[in-house]
């Protein structure tokens, strides 16, 4: 009777660990990976670095710049001169809510150095404030808040190691607060000069009114990006 009893433990033994063999172990998570982005958009061309913090989770840098300058703007006898500069870094947390999809909710700041001039050469005509002048001089600049939260949605995880291509795009906002704007010109009649200061009071309203806006900056970008 207890050789029986052995050899019934035995046999238990022996078939659990057949079925615990035959259940396959559950396959290892992938390792989040590193990629490179090159981006185009309303911040300009730039570039990403995208680090994989967990499966679902990333943290990403950006650089952008863009530039442009033209001279002579203007309708009629109105001619000024122009200049955009774009510099911007943002860095977000990427979270992917669906495992295995590029979808993405990304939250984080917007470091900028963004400008606009304005300026008019010795002699030139312009329009302040619906008047014309003619100036020695005129400068003015449009200087935004160096940094804001940034708030958006995406697609694309450049940490992603399944494949080595990814396409990306980005669509947000950032909250870079009223712009300020200072303008500056002088008469070349300094007869005239009084009349301009007042004009060019009233023409600050009116820049400052148009760029109310852009205290909400609109992100909106595409991209290809390399995994490692």
């Amino acid at each position: 009777m207890q050789k029986l009893t052995i050899r019934m433990m035995l046999m238990a033994v022996g078939a659990a660990g057949v079925a615990s063999a035959a259940v396959p172990a559950p396959a290892p998570e992938p390792d989040p990976g590193i990629g490179l982005s090159l981006t185009a958009g309303s911040l300009g061309v730039g570039g990403d670095l995208t680090v994989g913090l967990t499966e679902n989770l990333n943290i990403r840098a950006g650089l952008s710049y863009f530039t442009w300058t033209q001279e002579g703007v203007g309708g009629g006898n109105d001619k000024k001169d122009l200049k955009l500069d774009l510099l911007n870094v943002p860095i977000t947390l990427d979270w992917h809510p669906i495992t295995g999809n590029g979808f993405r909710i990304s939250a984080g700041v917007m470091f900028n150095n963004d400008r606009g001039e304005v300026s008019a050469k010795n002699g030139q005509t312009v329009s302040i404030n619906d008047v014309d002048y003619q100036v020695s001089g005129l400068s003015g600049k449009i200087d935004f808040n160096r940094f804001g939260p940034y708030l958006g949605i995406g697609y694309g995880n450049a940490a992603d190691t399944s494949a080595h291509w990814h396409f990306s795009s980005d669509l947000g906002v950032a909250y870079i607060g009223t712009p300020s704007v200072t303008l500056d010109a002088t008469a070349l009649d300094p007869a005239q000069q009084a009349a301009l200061n007042s004009d060019v009071a009233a023409q600050i309203g009116k820049y400052q009114d148009d760029v109310k806006w852009a205290k909400f900056y609109p992100v909106l970008s595409i991209g290809v990006s390399y995994t490692f």
